[in-house]
């Protein structure tokens, strides 16, 4: 392999500010000149499973060439997949086994089961553009697919290779060109209205025109949409059409009854043609659909792809904007419904060709007279289109709930840990009920209304005809022969279908309006300046020897409440009256439910600072004028009080704070470590993070990041999957995987973020040692932290204050001039010297490799199969759906009412197709005045019956379904949410979010919108064909012996179809989980991801799963429009005997009566087809009741929440005692026992500390407690009540919580303390007091506060009531959100108080007043405190000392100290604590 040195052309994405610099690049030499290889000539390389897996495996293998940046990670190259995949995330997408089926028709096809690609050279690329015009005709190239399907399961490597042409690449970049040229004319336009804007401005205030969305998808796919409107508007005509050849059989047949030795030549060849114009109108129609499906598809897709994008690009207020739930949203239901919308489309371009054939021929048939039944069509038409703006209003109000209860979801999955400790789960549940009601309130009435207008659009024909034909009465006696009548009522028939599919394709229209309105805003919101990390850039004439120089620089925190109340103030100033009367009106009704303000991180700590330097509580906000240089090579710290904006300096640095002024500049790359985001990958996925594997780079970063115990202990090692969001990882961990990952790039300068807060003290001074002083001593580093013991280590140390001070110089130095860092290092331990640990250290790594065994039982074995995969697989239902589902659906939409709803159901099919049919019948009946001795009227009075009868029944049989429907999808989703947040934790963390959030995003808008529409349809077209075909035997009863094998050929194609595109539209299922998961998981680590510069490759990763997805999708739309072309042909075989044996008169059949069949007989294809496309959309629809119907009835769930019989009085625990009697404790049944054999009694307001080596199982006895599992053996007793026998509710509710990481909610402060307003106001004030939140003298002062002149909450004190809590509390420095935990456990009053390592994040003076605090206000309770750091708990009554999961030690702390052998003693010494740290020697 050789290695040499190349310049970017920066052509990728624009993405890295300083790639330009230098790249490697590595190819094998043989195949030099393959390096310059068009990327997009070989695209399909980049899906080709079989040999991605053997490429990733070896950094060796020379089969291609890659370049790595001098960074060290790879150069995105599309051809490679190495360079953006995992070997993981190859093997989710295309895992294949063999699975054999039994079916219907097996004994048809040979016994050998084929076998699945292995790769993509045995794999045919989409025969879409790569076919013959037959066999694209037919669509026959599907039949391959439909074959494998028949005999097995089909799987992922079955299925068509994506096309170039139809990669989610090509078609964005059309995309992409139309939509930049829209912005820039809108640009161009805002800068010749405001010539005095600068660049900046204009980019951030340019909005496009209404609909811009839709005209660039209309000019991506123009020439799809386009064959697709082309393919509506002839289908439209051949429909128009065929009347006039019924009409000439008519007049033929009525001829023959009165001539019967008329030659039946003329009259065979009408039969052959109206069927052959059948046959074209259904492939025409299939086509149309096809194209216009496969737009949908398409543009969904590239509209994912452009909101992933644009959230790499957006600014800080403009994530506050679109926080990540809200573009989950988007991505999910909006875009789902503009795909939905998209495919109906091309109907409305198709309706004015067959209106204007329906006009004319109608006129020709009945005269002038006919315009009175096309006026009633008209009338109607615009009646609808009335209707439909309440729709509109319907669905934007649902839409917004919908919001509302996908926000709360994310909330409570995200936080379940919380809600769970906190007894929350009922309280939330009502919350979302609530939410959940307002929302299914809005959709039942957009679909009851929906409903009535369906109704009436297909009642319609008859009804016009009604009017037309009692006005012809009227007018010359209905002097119209039967021919002219019935090819009338075919045109209306005609019209009909259109009328139908109009509102369809009208209300699906407003749906993609309104959702790509949505989608629109984001893609037009402000974006990052990109000049801003081009001025990072160093200058020329920069001191070479400086890293980082910073030159009178001013940055801030924009003030998100303030720029919403501008933003507001700007669209009411672009309001109309009515419009604001609208919105009003729409507020007023959506206030009843919250008050939400959406919002994304700003950073993880801005707080007080230099604001109002006399006031530090006030919201930090920004640095002023900061000078200062720094360094190659230099180690610089960074340290304050809590909340003095350590962490908004880092960002400040990075670029990731607004610059108001000055100057930076950064002379080298520069990584920031940022927030430990880990990734659901394997530990060493988630270190080397797109960067190839060095095996001896790689050993050294997991030794000096104290990485390599951990990795023994887990069960595949490196190859361990980590859970989502790292929930089976400890904080410690989470945070060494994140320095190691940093530190596995060759970066020039990195900045860390208290990466030492988690750790204990031997760790932290190793990785200080070996990593940050040893690996990385020739690098500049800036380290922000509270661990002052280490502080000598630093050649600068930058001191912030909570006057708003920046200090910086020398250690030594610093230590005598700044007030701020004297005060801070009275609180901490001084460092001790290295030679104390040399003693220890040699016993206790050998203690280390055994005790770090333990931790097999804990942290990640206790979830991770022995292959170390954590994540369990998404369930993939096969065959049909069970009978049981269907059940469970019902039974949740009609409940106890089932013996009444269904019967009534069924005799409203059977009056509706009764009324339907024989109202045309009775036509016939008048036609040929079959009862002579009745007057005109009696036939007028029961035609008016059974027309107007039809259209009452039909609305009853519609609203019925409906409100079945609705109250399904409610039901089964709260029942859901009740499962869900009582599921064990251990299903909560071994299953990806983004799956549990599928079930209440893309499920449930599936059940609430899709699959009642799919019901209603597929019910109500059945009951017609029975209909139909009865009415045939009627009049033709030899057509009864082909009946049987009509039904047999239809049962052996839909079972060929359902068995392959049941398996495809499963398959698509789960691709789409991956896209959605991968999305979750990019908009969480957005932060980081950019910080590395790997955007391309998450879009890359992005572009190859939707690619996958595509794959599935794609195929599944063509092999439906197979399966419907082939029914066609049934449908005309069927229409065929039926004309042919009206024409031949093999029966005395009057032309009147032919009449009436052939009416219904051409409609029967696209009867056959509605019935097959509702029941297979139905069943796909079934696929969302199915895992809605699994989450609501099978979710494992926790042990009874509520005991009534086995409550404690309200008083319990009043003393606080605990007893362990014999605890034995795993985390599952069936894993390894963590607690062994715990014995031991507190006694009441006992202080407890807790402590041992990494993974002793201190945590464990706090789940123990809370019982988040259940014991293996043995008994907790608290106040002489045995916790296993009492409900979850009433343990969990009477203890209190700080843990490690304060969760907080979006909201306010109020609702952090009280989310459900449970607690009286002044106990919430108390509370922040006593908490060491508000000053007691200040409090009066500070509930006086009020919103300030222009209604934002910056004046207010940090922490009153009613300050604004961002998404996860992003808005608060880490030290705050502790201050916020410590208050919300004073506010629950609780006898027994549990500190998680409540006090790790913060500093030594803050950690000090926390627990002075604790000491103070929880004096009369228990206190059991799980400590890092041991100085916290020396003033403890006792200390609890656990090895291995079992006691070690239980003794006053000085009596541990004072014995040389105890475990506490050696912890004490490697911690540095003297006698001189007692207070209490007893």
């Amino acid at each position: 392999m050789t290695a040499h040195s190349t310049t970017s052309n920066g052509s990728q994405n624009g993405k890295n500010e300083f790639d330009e610099q230098h790249i490697t690049s590595y190819t094998s030499s043989s195949d030099e000149q393959r390096h310059h290889q068009d990327e997009e000539d070989n695209y399909h390389l980049s899906t080709d499973s079989g040999s991605i897996l053997k490429e990733i495996s070896s950094l060796e293998s020379h089969d291609s060439d890659f370049t790595i940046l001098s960074t060290g990670e790879y150069k995105i190259n599309r051809n490679i997949p190495r360079t953006y995949l995992n070997k993981d995330d190859i093997e989710k997408v295309t895992q294949s086994d063999i699975f054999p089926q039994r079916r219907l028709f097996s004994f048809l096809h040979s016994k050998k089961i084929p076998d699945v690609p292995i790769n993509d050279d045995e794999r045919k690329i989409y025969p879409l553009f790569h076919t013959n015009l037959l066999s694209n005709f037919f669509l026959w190239w599907v039949v391959p697919i439909i074959k494998i399907g028949y005999k097995r399961t089909v799987q992922p490597n079955d299925l068509f290779k994506m096309d170039q042409r139809m990669a989610i690449e090509t078609i964005y970049k059309d995309f992409d060109k139309n939509l930049n040229w829209y912005f820039n004319k809108a640009r161009k336009n805002y800068s010749n209205l405001h010539p005095e804007a600068n660049e900046q401005e204009i980019r951030d205030k340019t909005r496009l025109p209404k609909l811009t969305i839709l005209k660039v998808l209309f000019f991506t796919f123009k020439r799809q949409f386009l064959f697709s409107c082309l393919m509506a508007i002839l289908a439209n005509c051949t429909s128009g059409f065929n009347p006039m050849i019924t009409k000439r059989l008519i007049a033929f047949v009525e001829k023959k009854a009165l001539f019967h030795d008329t030659k039946v030549n003329a009259g065979i060849g009408y039969a052959i043609g109206a069927c052959a114009m059948m046959f074209f109108n259904g492939v025409l129609f299939n086509h149309f659909f096809h194209s216009s499906q496969l737009t949908g598809s398409q543009a969904k897709s590239l509209l994912t792809k452009a909101a992933l994008d644009k959230m790499f690009r957006i600014s800080n207020y403009s994530k506050h904007k679109y926080p990540n739930g809200k573009v989950t949203s988007f991505i999910t239901t909006d875009l789902a419904r503009v795909e939905f919308a998209l495919s109906f489309q091309p109907f409305l371009i198709g309706f004015p060709a067959i209106f204007a054939i329906a006009i004319v021929l109608l006129i020709v048939n009945l005269g002038a007279i006919a315009l009175v039944g096309i006026g009633l069509f008209i009338v109607i038409l615009i009646v609808t289109m009335v209707v439909f703006k309440s729709i509109i209003k319907y669905r934007v109000t649902a839409n917004k709930f919908t919001d509302a209860r996908v926000g709360k979801m994310r909330e409570i999955l995200n936080n379940m840990k919380m809600v769970k400790y906190y007894a929350w789960e009922d309280a939330y549940e009502s919350n979302v009920q609530d939410i959940r009601s307002s929302e299914i309130e809005n959709v039942r009435k957009m679909q009851y209304t929906r409903n009535f207008m369906i109704a009436l659009a297909m009642s319609l024909p008859n009804i016009a005809s009604l009017v037309t034909f009692l006005a012809m009465y009227k007018v010359n006696n209905m002097g119209r022969t039967p021919s002219n009548v019935f090819s009338s009522l075919s045109l209306f028939q005609v019209l009909s279908i259109q009328m139908f599919f109009f509102p369809i394709a009208l209300s699906t229209g407003i749906d993609m309006i309104i959702g790509l309105g949505r989608l629109q805003e984001l893609l037009e919101t402000a974006e990052e300046d990109p000049k801003s990390r081009e001025e990072l850039k160093p200058s020329a004439d920069l001191d070479p020897s400086i890293a980082i120089k910073v030159e009178n620089a001013s940055f801030e925190w924009e003030d998100y409440e303030l720029l919403d109340a501008e933003e507001k103030k700007r669209i009411e100033s672009e309001e109309t009256d009515k419009q604001r009367m609208k919105r009003l009106k729409a507020e007023a009704k959506l206030n009843k439910d919250k008050k939400t303000i959406e919002s994304k991180s700003k950073e993880n700590s801005k707080s007080n600072g230099n604001i109002d330097d006399t006031d530090k509580v006030k919201t930090f906000t920004k640095f002023t004028d900061l000078n200062f240089e720094i360094k190659k090579g230099e180690f610089v710290m960074i340290t304050g009080p809590i909340g003095t904006g350590k962490t908004s300096l880092l960002n400040a640095l990075a670029g990731s704070m607004k610059k108001t002024g000055g100057r930076i500049q950064i002379n080298g790359h520069l990584l920031m470590g940022g927030y430990p985001w880990i990734q659901n990958a394997t530990v060493k996925n988630n270190i080397l993070f797109g960067s190839p594997f060095h095996k001896e780079r790689y050993e050294t970063i997991l030794r000096v990041c104290s990485l390599e115990d951990d990795l023994k202990i887990l069960p595949a090692g490196d190859e361990t999957e980590i859970g989502e969001r790292g929930i089976n990882l400890s904080g410690g961990q989470k945070a060494r995987i994140n320095l190691a990952r940093s530190v596995y790039r060759m970066e020039d300068i990195f900045l860390f973020d208290d990466v030492l807060s988690a750790v204990d003290a031997r760790v932290g001074k190793l990785i200080m040692d070996e990593c940050l002083c040893g690996l990385l001593h020739n690098k500049t580093r800036v380290l922000a932290t509270h661990q002052l013991s280490l502080i000598e280590k630093a050649d600068k140390i930058i001191v912030l204050g909570t006057d708003g001070s920046f200090e910086m110089g020398p250690v030594a130095e610093m230590k005598k001039t700044s007030q701020t860092l004297i005060n801070l290092l009275q609180f901490a331990t001084e460092s001790k010297k290295d030679e104390e640990n040399n003693e220890d250290q040699k016993v206790d790594d050998e203690a280390q490799e055994a005790e770090e065994k333990d931790r097999l039982q804990k942290e990640v074995t206790n979830k991770a199969n022995e292959d170390g995969h954590l994540t369990s697989k998404e369930e993939r239902a096969v065959n049909s759906i069970k009978l049981g589902i269907y059940k469970e659906y019902l039974s949740a939409g009609i409940g106890k009412w089932g013996a009444v709803a269904i019967p009534l159901y069924i005799l409203l099919i059977t009056a509706t197709t009764f009324c339907t049919l024989f109202s045309s019948v009775w036509l016939s009946y008048w036609t040929e005045n079959k009862f002579k001795e009745r007057s005109t009227s009696f036939y007028m009075g029961l035609y008016s019956f059974f027309v107007f009868g039809s259209y009452i029944f039909m609305s009853m049989q519609f609203t019925l379904v409906c409100h079945i429907g609705v109250l399904a999808s409610k039901w089964l989703n709260l029942r859901a949410v009740h499962r869900i947040l009582h599921a064990p934790m251990s299903y909560l963390d071994t299953t990806p979010l983004g799956r549990i959030l599928n079930r209440f995003t893309k499920d449930t808008d599936s059940l609430d919108n899709e699959l009642t529409e799919s019901v209603r349809l597929l019910l109500y077209q059945t009951g017609n064909i029975i209909g139909v075909c009865v009415m045939c035997i009627v009049y033709l009863p030899w057509f009864a012996i082909a009946i049987p094998f009509l039904l047999l050929i239809f049962i052996f194609i839909a079972d060929h179809y359902q068995s392959s595109g049941r398996e495809i539209k499963r398959l698509e299922a789960i691709q789409r989980s991956f896209v959605y998961n991968n999305l979750n998981e990019v908009l969480g680590g957005m932060e980081t991801i950019k910080y590395y510069r790997s955007e391309e490759r998450f879009l890359a990763k992005s572009d190859f799963l939707i690619n996958k997805m595509n794959e599935a999708g794609y195929l599944s739309i063509a092999v439906q429009r197979w399966v419907a072309i082939f029914l066609d042909i049934i449908a005309v075989a069927f229409a065929l005997i039926i004309t042919l044996l009206c024409v031949t008169r093999a029966f005395p059949i009057s032309a009147a009566s032919v009449g009436v069949l052939l009416t219904y007989v051409l409609q029967l294809p696209g009867l056959l087809n509605t019935v097959l496309r509702a029941l297979t959309q139905t069943e796909n629809d079934m696929n969302s009741a199915e895992r809605m119907v699994t989450y609501a009835t099978q979710l494992p769930m926790e042990a009874a929440y509520k005991k009534p019989e086995m409550s404690p009085p309200d008083s319990w625990p009043n003393k606080g005692e605990i007893e362990f009697q014999d605890v034995d404790f795993a985390y599952r049944p069936g894993l390894p026992i963590v607690l062994k054999n715990v014995n031991m009694s507190i006694s009441s307001g006992e202080k407890i500390g807790i402590c041992g080596r990494t993974g002793a199982g201190k945590s464990t006895i706090m789940s123990a407690l809370y019982r988040l599992n259940e014991l293996d053996s043995g008994k907790i007793i608290i106040d002489g009540t045995d916790i296993s026998q009492i409900g979850l509710y009433d343990l969990r509710r009477k203890l209190a919580i700080i843990p490690q990481d304060p969760v907080l909610f979006k909201g306010t402060i109020r609702k952090n303390l009280d989310p459900f307003n449970e607690h009286p106001e002044e106990l919430l004030w108390d509370a922040l007091v006593r908490g060491g939140a508000i000053e007691k003298e200040e409090l009066q002062k500070v509930k006086n506060e009020k919103e300030n002149d222009k209604g934002t909450h910056i004046d207010m004190h940090k922490f009153h009531l009613d300050q604004i809590v961002e998404e996860e509390g992003a808005n608060f420095s880490l030290g705050e959100r502790q201050i916020l935990a410590l208050t919300r456990a004073l506010v629950r009053q609780a006898k027994i108080l549990i500190l998680d390592e409540a006090t790790s994040s913060v500093d030594y003076e803050t950690d000090g007043k926390i627990q002075a605090r604790i000491v103070e206000e929880f004096g009369d309770c228990t206190i059991l405190c799980i400590a890092h750091r041991l100085k916290t708990i020396l003033s403890y009554d006792r200390i609890l000392v656990l090895e291995k999961g079992e006691i070690a030690e239980f003794d006053t702390p000085w009596k541990l100290f004072n014995n040389e052998e105890t475990i506490f003693r050696s912890m004490c010494g490697r911690s540095g604590i003297t006698e001189s740290d007692f207070s209490r020697k007893d």
